[in-house]
């Protein structure tokens, strides 16, 4: 039997079924029909809630074609249903073959990136600065501007030299996957 996952990604849309056939990954809702060979698979990306509780995301990219396959379904106006148990199972079945599809495929955990929320610290940084330079010059006091705009250009420096070792995701084994994520 081919494992399956299903759920209600929204109040009026039919409900998702994806299913793995022959190392195809299918997304059926309604009567819209879409398949993915796990050999074109870029990257599988699992996530959880920030918070704890059983809210499961799974992030997929085939090329630019993306699939989102959730552990919880819409039951009805505040209610969700939750479907971890074949959600795992199904996360489990699928990581499996498509790290055997797809090795150069990258495998990580969806965790809090704060790489992209520093680099728009640092360019709205960087236009203050500019700013700021320009404001004082026309204003005739040209030192306090140089002197504020060196102060803030040495924080940016500081800020552009953390990008390094800012997390960019956690890999996993995917024939392994962790076990507080997919019980």
């Amino acid at each position: 039997m081919d494992p399956t996952h299903s759920a209600r990604l929204a109040p009026l849309q039919p409900e998702t079924v994806w299913t793995l056939k022959d190392g195809t990954l299918v997304e059926t809702r309604g009567v819209r029909v879409r398949g993915f060979p796990l050999s074109a698979l870029t990257r599988f990306r699992l996530a959880a809630a920030p918070r704890g509780g059983h809210r499961r995301v799974l992030q997929l990219s085939f090329g630019r074609a993306r699939m989102v396959i959730i552990a919880q379904s819409y039951a009805g106006p505040g209610h969700v249903e939750d479907r971890l148990e074949s959600f795992s199972t199904f996360v489990r079945a699928l990581s499996r073959q498509a790290a055997d599809a797809a090795p150069a495929a990258r495998f990580d955990l969806a965790r809090i990136e704060a790489r992209p929320a520093l680099t728009w610290v640092a360019g709205l940084l960087a236009i203050g600065v500019v700013a700021l330079l320009v404001s004082s010059l026309s204003a005739g006091m040209a030192g306090v501007g140089i002197d504020m705009a060196a102060r803030m250009s040495f924080v940016l420096i500081l800020l552009l030299a953390a990008l390094p070792w800012l997390s960019r995701g956690d890999g996993f084994d995917p024939r392994d996957p962790p076990r507080d994520l997919l019980p």
